[in-house]
């Protein structure tokens, strides 16, 4: 075999192996197209333009600034989504409308799209210490888990910036689940008030 046929050979061996990884990815884009329904198309392109937009918290409402950290599937929790780049992380202000259905939850993500997830669709809130993309010493990333059309369950990961915030979204977050299990039948203790630092 000559040079040139072993580097035809290689460039046909890449193109086969690029080939393969596009579909993959197709296929994964199509795996997640459930979750499409969370994201807005609207973007926010700097740090300029999201102070400009940013939304001044009301009384039924509770903001805070921190980091988005992925949506994943609940099936796998290391399985970013792939659409929509709702598995990409960005610095994000989320905000909680307590008593608007269509709009529980939006979290507006810097040069990405909106996550906006509706009261009738949020399943459960909990801590957690990490999840794919980020992991923290102290159990302070917020994850919701919602349910999209078709039933598919997906979890979002938010990671207030300041320690007090974790308490304030948690709490506001903790009335609108749909979860039942045993921690979520007594109203929260002490430690999830807002003010607090322990976590």
């Amino acid at each position: 075999m000559t040079r040139l046929q072993a580097v035809g050979v290689m460039l046909v061996a890449l193109g086969l192996i690029y080939a393969l990884l596009y579909a993959a990815w197709l296929r994964k884009g199509r795996d997640h197209a459930s979750a499409a329904i969370a994201a807005e198309r609207t973007r926010m392109a700097s740090d300029h333009d999201k102070e400009a937009s940013a939304v001044k918290e009301k009384p039924a409402q509770v903001t805070a600034e921190g980091t988005y950290v992925s949506t994943t599937t609940a099936q796998s929790r290391l399985e970013r989504v792939a659409v929509e780049g709702l598995g990409n992380r960005a610095k994000a202000t989320i905000i909680i409308s307590r008593g608007d259905v269509d709009e529980l939850v939006r979290i507006d993500r810097q040069g990405e799209s909106s996550v906006i997830i509706p009261a009738g669709r949020l399943l459960s809130v909990r801590r957690d210490r990490g999840m794919v993309g980020k992991f923290v010493g102290a159990p302070r990333l917020v994850v919701l888990q919602w349910r999209a059309e078709n039933d598919d369950i997906y979890e979002t990961g938010f990671l207030p910036r300041y320690k007090a915030d974790v308490d304030r979204v948690e709490s506001a977050l903790w009335w609108h689940t749909g979860d039942t299990s045993d921690a979520l039948r007594e109203p929260p203790t002490d430690q999830h008030t807002e003010g607090t630092t322990t976590s």
